[in-house]
């Protein structure tokens, strides 16, 4: 029998080196094939499981599509979770949530949590099966929820008048007026604001003076026999004082107060309707908020 290891040193020198480097050769390329199989199967190991990261921020890796598994919301773990590509923190909030007392009737409810977003809910949708026992009890849970959206948002307490009362115009504030049905915050605004332009109300009617005022709203008010109504002194008021009120227009203020730097003061009602600046009917609308002396 012969012995190759014998035979070997018969070669020359040269045809041994030769020998031994293809030797070596064929030893690394089966180390190599070796290493890189074992990697390939870590590789293969790690991909099929989630990998939870130490800070919880983008923590998963999504589990292979053959490993996914129908599951029931009221129930499911967060590993499960975690496994469709729900990021941890959302996975964190879903838990709170259903530990507070949330069920869980469908994919659309899961929606709800903080920082769910409708991808996540379409992602999972396929998957959901909720359990016989939360879809028998879904009245019930839902007379509950609503109870507790009841309690959440007590029902306010209206202050209005139940019936017809008379508000006195010129002494009542905002708040007084918003009693009134149909009187919101912008009406009484509107009507205090005019008040004050005006000197005071003589008459219900002069409300509908005011735009956003309608008919109706005149039986709730009334006005006193002798009301104490604000005067501008005609021969001494200023100009911002004449032309902000509302019978009295930028072009009769003018003109009023240069018949009186030409011509002095107006004496009394006589004199100022022969200056031509105001007509009958507008003198008779502004004779209660006038004064000459």
């Amino acid at each position: 029998m012969k012995n190759p290891l014998k035979d070997f040193f018969y070669f020359q020198k040269s045809d041994r080196r030769a020998i031994v480097a293809l030797g070596c050769i064929a030893v690394f390329a089966i180390g190599v094939l070796m290493v890189v199989d074992v990697l390939g199967e870590r590789r293969k190991q790690q991909d099929e499981q989630p990998v939870i990261m130490g800070d919880g921020s983008n923590t998963t890796s999504p589990i292979s599509e053959k490993t996914l598994q129908p599951f029931d919301p009221n129930t499911v773990d967060s590993l499960t979770l975690i496994g469709f590509g729900i990021k941890a923190w959302k996975v964190k909030n879903f838990l709170h949530y259903r530990a507070a007392g949330k069920v869980f009737r469908s994919a659309e409810d899961m929606g709800k949590t903080y920082g769910w977003t409708e991808e996540d809910v379409a992602m999972l949708e396929p998957y959901v099966r909720v359990g016989e026992e939360y879809r028998k009890n879904e009245k019930r849970w839902e007379k509950r929820e609503q109870w507790e959206r009841k309690e959440e948002r007590p029902e306010r307490v209206s202050n209005k008048f139940p019936s017809l009362t008379k508000v006195e115009i010129n002494t009542a504030d905002t708040a007084l007026l918003r009693r009134i049905p149909g009187v919101g915050e912008k009406i009484s605004l509107a009507i205090v604001r005019y008040r004050q332009r005006l000197g005071g109300f003589h008459s219900v009617n002069q409300l509908l003076e005011i735009s956003i005022v309608s008919p109706e709203l005149l039986e709730w008010f009334s006005v006193s026999p002798s009301p104490h109504l604000q005067q501008i002194n005609l021969n001494k008021a200023s100009f911002q004082a004449l032309n902000s009120h509302p019978y009295i227009s930028y072009e009769q203020t003018k003109a009023l107060l240069q018949y009186i730097r030409l011509y002095g003061d107006v004496k009394d009602e006589e004199t100022l309707l022969a200056t031509g600046i105001f007509t009958k009917e507008e003198l008779e609308k502004l004779r209660p908020y006038i004064a000459y002396e």
